[in-house]
């Protein structure tokens, strides 16, 4: 955003035209909106690859000094040697993985600004992100004004507001100046700087996000109805390139928590929430390196941090726009289960209505059925068992499960969806019974008994036995005389 600030005011020192500041103003705040592209490739090669783009930023990789110290920096916890054997390892496949991630991330750049309809000034200059004023850059090497005006401005500003992020005013003029000639447009870095850069105070606003929605030239463009859905669905795409293990996840969730709350008879209103909420969920996933999604063996205490707060990063990215505000909390609550255990609030059944449990039995069951890198997918059948044994709502679940083109397998019993085994379980439970008490006398797994439980009361819609007692006793489910006695 602050790019995105200095690079139009430069834009409007140069005096262009406003439909030209326009391109910069889009190209630049898009800039990085490719950068899940190689996610799983920089992943394989550097380790961690949100680390590597943000420290690669402020490297001039043409420079060998720069180039081995950034990948000397990628290692920063192992002992010198194994960092030597670490560095030896990496430096034959770094050159070519930039070269092609380059290539990748401004190839998804240019899409999504064809996908959000902006003007071919944009995609033109988002194909060009990595190229440099020298040649030297990627995936074209592209000279000099041969780069578009866009892509050059917003070359520049990006420099300008890294380094005096990172080291202060003096040290980002001293930046400038080194990388004028070479990866930047000399002439616009004397532009930025002649004034002793008093133009760089258009990057530190009091509130960033502020300005750089006010900044926004020409005719403002707002989105509603399909040209919403349509970039909700290009930002569930492109945080979907995160990993292969994750490509169409969150289209396929969309569509699939549609049906089954279509299918649940919720208002066509909560309908369209679900379905645009479903392409959201994963926003957050893009602030996790992709390393933690594609291990393979049990997450460390950290990783699994990282993980279970990435829908609270969804939640809040969505709250700052008033059109998808409404949003933000069914979307962060995706992994939130009705026995209190999902994340990131830990919510219990009480909290989640209807449209958040058919989101998360939708979102466990197409990861269910996909492929992930501590197992290969599940057939659909064995997945809708998995899905069932969850602490998911039982009527999101059969809708789910419906809405997938299978019948559920649970038996008929009684209303509000309970099977015949959960009325065993609730009489049990109204009486006094413990779980354990209760697996013994079913002959069934204490675990199993417990899914049973978070089940039941989630039906119910209560927390406590007094609570379960009457909603049994309103719908006739247990008699005087019936069921075990109390010990």
């Amino acid at each position: 955003m602050r790019a995105c600030l200095l690079a139009t005011a430069l834009a409007r020192s140069l005096r262009l035209p406003e439909s030209e500041a326009a391109a910069v103003y889009w190209a630049t705040l898009l800039r990085s909106v490719g950068c899940t592209a190689t996610s799983h490739e920089y992943a394989a090669v550097f380790g961690d690859d949100v680390a590597v783009r943000a420290r690669a930023d402020v490297a001039d990789t043409t420079m060998p000094r720069e180039a081995l110290a950034l990948l000397w920096a990628m290692h920063p916890d192992e002992r010198p040697g194994r960092r030597l054997r670490a560095l030896a390892a990496t430096a034959p496949r770094a050159k070519r993985a930039s070269v092609e991630g380059a290539r990748a991330d401004c190839e998804v750049g240019a899409r999504m600004a064809r996908r959000f309809e902006l003007d071919p000034a944009v995609e033109q200059a988002l194909l060009q992100v990595f190229e440099r004023w020298d040649g030297k850059g990627a995936p074209r090497r592209l000279r000099g004004e041969a780069i578009a005006p866009a892509a050059r401005l917003a070359a520049v500003a990006s420099a300008a507001v890294m380094f005096e992020q990172a080291d202060g005013r003096a040290a980002a003029l001293d930046a400038l100046g080194r990388w004028a000639g070479r990866a930047l447009d000399p002439s616009l870095v004397s532009a930025l700087v002649r004034d002793g850069g008093e133009l760089l105070d258009a990057a530190w606003p009091e509130d960033a996000w502020v300005a750089a929605v006010a900044a926004e030239p020409w005719v403002r463009r707002r989105a509603g109805g399909a040209q919403l859905d349509a970039i909700a669905r290009a930002f569930a795409d492109a945080v979907d390139l995160k990993t292969p293990f994750l490509h169409g996840h969150s289209g396929e969730v969309a569509a699939l928590a549609e049906r089954a709350a279509g299918a649940l008879g919720l208002p066509g209103g909560q309908v369209a929430a679900v379905r645009r909420a479903g392409l959201f969920p994963d926003l957050g996933r893009a602030g996790v390196p992709t390393g933690t999604w594609e291990t393979a063996t049990r997450l460390t205490t950290a990783e699994w941090e990282l993980v279970r707060l990435h829908p609270y990063h969804t939640e809040r990215i969505l709250g700052r726009a008033d059109a998808l505000a409404p949003l933000a909390r069914l979307a962060g609550m995706h992994h939130e289960r009705l026995d209190g255990s999902g994340y990131h609030r830990g919510a219990p059944a009480t909290m989640l209505d209807l449209p958040a449990r058919v989101l998360a039995a939708a979102d466990v069951y197409q990861a269910l059925v996909s492929d992930r890198p501590h197992r290969p997918a599940y057939a659909p059948a064995q997945a809708a068992k998995l899905l069932e044994a969850e602490a998911l709502d039982r009527d999101a679940v059969r809708a789910v499960i419906e809405a997938a083109g299978l019948r559920p397998e649970g038996r008929p019993g009684g209303p509000f969806g309970l099977t015949r085994r959960e009325l065993e379980v609730l009489r049990l439970l109204v009486r006094g019974r413990s779980e354990r008490q209760i697996a013994r006398e079913l002959f069934i797994s204490g675990s199993t008994v417990h899914t049973h439980v978070v089940h039941i009361y989630g039906k119910a819609e209560v927390s406590t036995r007094a609570g379960l007692a009457m909603f049994a006793m309103e719908h006739d489910l247990v008699r005087p005389g019936e069921g075990p006695k109390i010990d």
